[in-house]
C-alpha cells in the first residue's frame, strides 16, 4: 500500500503544477500573456507582456508549485503510513524508497503540469523556474549546483531558453551519476524525477531549438 502514494504524488504533482500562475497575474494588468512574445505562461514572458511587476509574483508562484506538492504529498505520506517504531533493514529501504518516489513524482509531474497545463488547453511554460526550485527542496545539495548552472548560462547568454535547458540536463545528469556511483538503491527515484524533468524540458523547448539554429532566439533585455 505504500507505493499507491507515487501514484497521489504524481496526481497532485500535476494539479498543482497546471495552476497558470502567468495567466492569472498577466490578467491583473489587463494582459492576455498568451498573446505576446512565445505565448508561454512563465516568468520570462510575463515580463514581456506587463512587466517587473508581473514577473516577480509569477517566477514565485511557479517555483511554489513542485515545492508545495513535495511538502503535500510528504505531510500525507506520514499521516497515512507513519513511520514504524521498530523495522528490520529491509522494512526501512522499502519505506523511505517509497516516500522518495512519491516526492519524485510530485516534483516530476509538477514540471510536466506547468508546461502542458490541462487549464490550457496543455499548453503552459518551458519548466525552468519549477525544475530548479522543485530539484531544490526534492534535494538541497543537487538543487544548489543546478540553480548555480541555470543562472550562469542565463547570465552569459541572456537565453531563458538556454537555462531552462540547463535545468533539465543538469538535474538529470546529476541524479543519474549519483544512483550510477553511489547508491542506486537509495537514488533511482530522483533519477526517475531527473528523466521526467529533462524529457518535459527538452519536449517543451522544441520551438526554441530552431529558432536557436535561424539565429532567431530571443534575448532578455534586462533593461
Amino acid at each position: 500500500m505504500l507505493w499507491i502514494m507515487a501514484l497521489v504524488g504524481a496526481i497532485i504533482g500535476y494539479l498543482l503544477g497546471s495552476i497558470p500562475v502567468g495567466l492569472w497575474v498577466c490578467q491583473l494588468y489587463g494582459v492576455d500573456i498568451r498573446t505576446v512574445g512565445s505565448g508561454r505562461t512563465g516568468g520570462t514572458n510575463a515580463w514581456r507582456a506587463a512587466g517587473l511587476k508581473a514577473a516577480i509574483p509569477t517566477v514565485i508562484g511557479d517555483a511554489l508549485k513542485g515545492v508545495v506538492a513535495i511538502w503535500l504529498i510528504t505531510w500525507l505520506f506520514h499521516y497515512f503510513f507513519p513511520e514504524p517504531a521498530t523495522m528490520t533493514v529491509d522494512e526501512a529501504v522499502a519505506y523511505q524508497t517509497a516516500l522518495h518516489l512519491a516526492q519524485a513524482l510530485a516534483g516530476g509531474f509538477a514540471v510536466v503540469g506547468h508546461i502542458w497545463s490541462f487549464l490550457l488547453g496543455f499548453k503552459g511554460g518551458a519548466g525552468g523556474i519549477t525544475g530548479a526550485a522543485t530539484t531544490m527542496v526534492l534535494y538541497p545539495p543537487v538543487g544548489g549546483m543546478v540553480w548555480l548552472v541555470g543562472i550562469l548560462l542565463f547570465w552569459w547568454s541572456r537565453m531563458a531558453s538556454l537555462a531552462t535547458f540547463a535545468v533539465g540536463a543538469s538535474t538529470f545528469a546529476i541524479f543519474l551519476m549519483m544512483a550510477s556511483v553511489e547508491d542506486w538503491t537509495t537514488y533511482w527515484p530522483y533519477a526517475i524525477y531527473g528523466i521526467i524533468t529533462l524529457v518535459a524540458v527538452i519536449l517543451a523547448l522544441r520551438p526554441n531549438r530552431e529558432k536557436l539554429k535561424e539565429g532567431k532566439e530571443r534575448v532578455v533585455t534586462l533593461w
